[in-house]
């Protein structure tokens, strides 16, 4: 029974975890219980438990209320940040250190047995992060509070700007631990990948100026905070009507926009273009005999090459540059600014992206030499405005007649419609030592 007990431990998935980051993970586990340990020795304060049993129970309501909308949000794959830390950030400011961690750990706990799944080392650092934020948060009131005060500021003001802070304070330290956690992890995060986009930055604001609003109305009157139920349920679905909006232009199976959001997003771009009379090009892309990935390795394949492409084509543009998928294996890219070199410079630099290296076809599988690769090629027609044309159908219409006449002239070319630009000379075809330790599947 203990061997199958230490086997069982052995098997977490934390002791998979990159040194840095496991180091990194026990530390913050090791702060909270301390902490913990620490504020424990008081005990609660009858006079609190009114204020704590409401707190505790309008954040059930609000986990319960919001629980397929939170399903619905966990399966869109972005970085996920809710309005569960509202009760946590009013129980920190509002109830003293050892009656707002239970707050804390009793809704986490709840969460945990109510979630369908949940990685259990994960559940454990971010309820340890909640536990510092909060006891961050208090500390940060207590201190501004006692600093005001003493500045004879009146009662009011101290209340407002210490919760500010306090809030404030919660978050921060939240995102930063957090942040922190996700660079150990994947060492070549961003910084939008570690702090999340302006939309995730806006939940975060709305998160704590909600929890400052229900922990000033519960120093009114406990019951108070059940003002911020509705509130909360309503932010939850108004997330995810901002998901399902971006979801709605997105591409599913590569990320890219997809074909009617790209146009009104380069609608937009062609209109600036001709009132500041400057240029706009056009590239259409289409990955050569696509089909037969299909025929030979499967669909599921063909979506995972998609997927490669359209990676590799995010990072070689610009980001001011719109890519978008056209439809099946055909790509389009909307570059504002771009005179005719530089759109064909453009394309040489996506063809070569494509055709000079090998893309996986699936994941490398247990007992074999490695991921299955293959090599393709891709053709590109270019269009740009205004000598192409100076609407967004004709530009279009021109890109895809230069598609053409480049698969014509033997596929692996950048054309602009009337012959094969110079530079695209097509690739070596691979050989044995293209990719050692690699199966290779060659796609002619």
């Amino acid at each position: 029974m203990v061997a199958h007990s230490g086997h069982h431990v052995r098997s977490w998935g934390l002791w998979s975890l990159p040194a840095p980051a496991l180091t990194f993970f026990l530390l913050v586990d090791a702060a909270a219980v301390t902490y913990a340990l620490t504020i424990l020795a008081t005990s609660p304060r009858v006079a609190d438990l009114s204020t704590a049993v409401t707190l505790c129970a309008c954040a059930v309501v609000c986990i319960e209320g919001a629980r397929r909308v939170e399903r619905r949000r966990r399966r869109g794959g972005a970085l996920h940040k809710d309005l569960q830390p509202v009760w946590m950030i009013a129980a920190a400011i509002v109830l003293p250190p050892t009656t707002a961690l239970l707050c804390v750990i009793l809704l986490r706990t709840w969460w945990r047995v109510r979630a369908s799944r949940c990685i259990p080392h994960r559940w454990t650092f971010s309820t340890a992060v909640v536990v510092i934020a909060a006891g961050i948060a208090h500390s940060t009131y207590d201190a501004v509070a006692g600093v005001l005060g003493d500045a004879g500021w009146a009662q009011h003001q101290v209340v407002t700007v210490a919760t500010m802070l306090a809030g404030i304070a919660f978050l921060a330290t939240d995102a930063l631990l957090c942040a922190v956690a996700i660079r150990l992890l994947a060492p070549t995060s961003t910084l939008r990948e570690m702090f999340g986009d302006s939309a995730d930055l806006a939940v975060d604001a709305v998160t704590g100026g909600l929890g400052c609003l229900v922990a000033a109305a519960s120093m009114v009157t406990p019951w108070a905070g059940v003002l911020g139920i509705p509130i909360t349920l309503a932010g939850q679905r108004a997330l995810l009507l901002a998901q399902l909006e971006s979801e709605a232009s997105t591409d599913g199976k590569t990320e890219l926009s997809n074909f009617p959001h790209w146009r009104q997003e380069v609608e937009d771009l062609l209109d600036r273009a001709r009132r500041r009379e400057s240029r706009f090009a056009i590239l259409l892309a289409d990955i050569d005999h696509f089909k037969r990935i299909n025929d030979t390795h499967g669909h599921l394949a063909g979506d995972h090459v998609l997927r490669e492409v359209a990676a590799r084509m995010r990072a070689v543009i610009r980001t001011e540059d719109v890519a978008g998928r056209f439809g099946g294996e055909e790509f389009v890219i909307g570059m504002p600014g771009i005179d005719v070199a530089d759109a064909v410079g453009a394309a040489h630099r996506l063809r070569t992206a494509i055709s000079g290296s090998l893309l996986p076809i699936r994941p490398a599988e247990a007992g074999t030499d490695g991921a299955e690769v293959v090599r393709l090629t891709i053709s590109v027609g270019v269009a740009v405005y205004p000598s192409d044309g100076t609407t967004l159908d004709q530009l279009l219409d021109h890109a895809d007649r230069a598609l053409y006449a480049a698969k014509a002239a033997g596929r692996n070319r950048v054309s602009r419609g009337q012959g094969i630009e110079p530079d695209a000379v097509p690739l070596a075809q691979p050989t044995d030592l293209d990719a050692p330790g690699q199966r290779r599947a060659t796609v002619p």
